[in-house]
Formats: structure tokens, C-alpha cells, sequence
């Protein structure tokens, strides 16, 4: 197996979710001050940080670790981050309390990339 293009997935797959990271910290702040049309923006760059995310994640998920159940796990935990991300900037949008969904979105995050770096599996 050639281990550069799985090499330049996972720089992909771990800048996506950084850069990602920050877009919804950004886009939570422009919705919550009242800035809809630049908080519009950065909203529409973190569904693309999303899509590269689950791309690559996938592709990393099928092409070498297609028989270990626990990146299994940390997919759906992502999918459900994703859903979090998704449902915290909706009410942030619409001036409602989303302050739960942004901090649970937070905790949830930080469990996907604590998975990710395999932190709890010794």
C-alpha cells in the first residue's frame, strides 16, 4: 500500500477539522451579535470544512480501517457533532437560546478528536 496518498487524507481529514473548529466558533459569535450576513458566510465555509470532513473520513474509514469497529464509532459521534453544529447556529440565527446545543456541540467535538488521536483506547 502507498502511504503517501493516506498520509495527505489524514493532513486533509485533521485540517478540515480545525479550520472547522473555528468556523463555528466564528459564525456562533457573528449570529449572536446581530452580523446575519457575514455569519451566513462563514456558515456556508463550515458546511464545506463538513463535507470535505466526511469525504475524507470516509474514505479513510473504507480504505484502511474498514474493520475496526471503533472509527465506526467516532463517524456517527461526527455525524451527530455535525447535526449539533447545525442545530447550535440555526437558533443562533433566529435569536433563540441555542447556548446548550453550542456547549454540548463543544463537548462533543472535543470527544471526536480526543477518538480520533485514540486517546481512551490503549
Amino acid at each position: 500500500m502507498n502511504f503517501l496518498p493516506y498520509k495527505a487524507l489524514i493532513e486533509a481529514h485533521v485540517g478540515s477539522w480545525e479550520v472547522a473548529f473555528v468556523l463555528l466558533i466564528v459564525a456562533y459569535i457573528l449570529y449572536r451579535v446581530g452580523k446575519a450576513k457575514a455569519g451566513k458566510i462563514v456558515h456556508m465555509l463550515l458546511r464545506l470544512m463538513m463535507v470535505i470532513i466526511l469525504v475524507s473520513g470516509a474514505w479513510m474509514l473504507f480504505v484502511g480501517h474498514a474493520t475496526d469497529f471503533y472509527y465506526y464509532v467516532k463517524g456517527v459521534i461526527a455525524v451527530i457533532a455535525f447535526g449539533l453544529m447545525e442545530m447550535s447556529l440555526g437558533k443562533a440565527k433566529r435569536q433563540e437560546g441555542s447556548i446548550g446545543f453550542f456547549i454540548g456541540c463543544i463537548v462533543v467535538l472535543v470527544l471526536v478528536i480526543l477518538l480520533g488521536y485514540r486517546v481512551f483506547v490503549r
